[in-house]
């Protein structure tokens, strides 16, 4: 028979009073800690109040402060809004097309422009230089906004008396992002190359501040006519944008 560990009632007494401050101090700690804590980040906060620049200012000139901050910050989002509006070259579609759709459009916009350049004696390429592989609707809308870049983009040439273009090749798509890696819009660059005369240079560089009409230069290169001063051969980089 193993041996009992016989203790006696008065050290029975100190080990449950040993045991209870122990289970006291615990309980204690556990209860108290979080308001030191807090009491701890009351007194930074204190402190960087009292080094605040407003930290002598009233409530109500804080308030006025508040109410002023919340109006430009209005006012900077209507003119943002309205500096989108004006720089959008393509309005942003709601959802993608479908590949018939884009096709019937494609056909169209080429008709279209085809026969425009003929009542004005502009000589045009075969093409639109657009690639036709389509993998996914996100390749289908950006295949879409580069033909309504290439549409807007001829249009305004043509309607600027240039005497022909030569080429038209589209490049891929940019995104712009801002700092909090947002996207803030995307630009479809296309690479187009036609002659004209300074006159009518000078118009179509007026033309592209024209609502819906606004293209960003990226490169341009002006050669001029080796047998005829007044005739310019254009090659350059213009951009629609869109905005998120």
């Amino acid at each position: 028979m193993p041996p009992q560990l016989k203790i006696s009632e008065r050290h029975q007494v100190l080990l449950i009073l040993a045991f209870s401050i122990v289970a006291l101090a615990m309980a204690g700690w556990f209860l108290l800690w979080p308001q030191f804590k807090e009491r701890k980040d009351a007194a930074i906060a204190r402190e960087t109040l009292k080094k605040s620049q407003y930290a002598n200012d009233s409530v109500e000139r804080l308030e006025n402060l508040a109410s002023r901050e919340k109006a430009n910050a209005g006012a900077l989002n209507a003119d943002w809004e309205a500096a989108r509006r004006r720089l959008t070259s393509i309005p942003a579609r709601p959802s993608p097309p479908s590949h018939i759709e884009y096709q019937v459009e494609y056909e169209a916009v080429k008709k279209q422009l085809t026969n425009k350049a003929r009542t004005r004696n502009i000589a045009l390429p075969a093409g639109l230089d657009i690639n036709p592989a389509v993998t996914s609707s996100e390749i289908l809308r950006e295949r879409l906004n580069q033909l309504k870049t290439v549409e807007k983009l001829v249009d305004l040439v043509i309607d600027n008396r240039i005497i022909g273009i030569s080429s038209i090749k589209t490049l891929p798509p940019v995104r712009h992002h801002g700092a909090d890696l947002a996207p803030i819009c995307e630009e479809y660059p296309v690479e187009v190359a036609f002659t004209t005369e300074f006159e009518s240079l000078f118009y179509l560089f007026s033309s592209i501040f024209e609502d819906d009409r606004v293209f960003v230069f990226g490169k341009i290169r002006v050669t001029s006519d080796p047998r005829e001063d007044e005739i310019l051969h254009i090659k350059a980089v213009m951009s629609s944008l869109i905005f998120q």
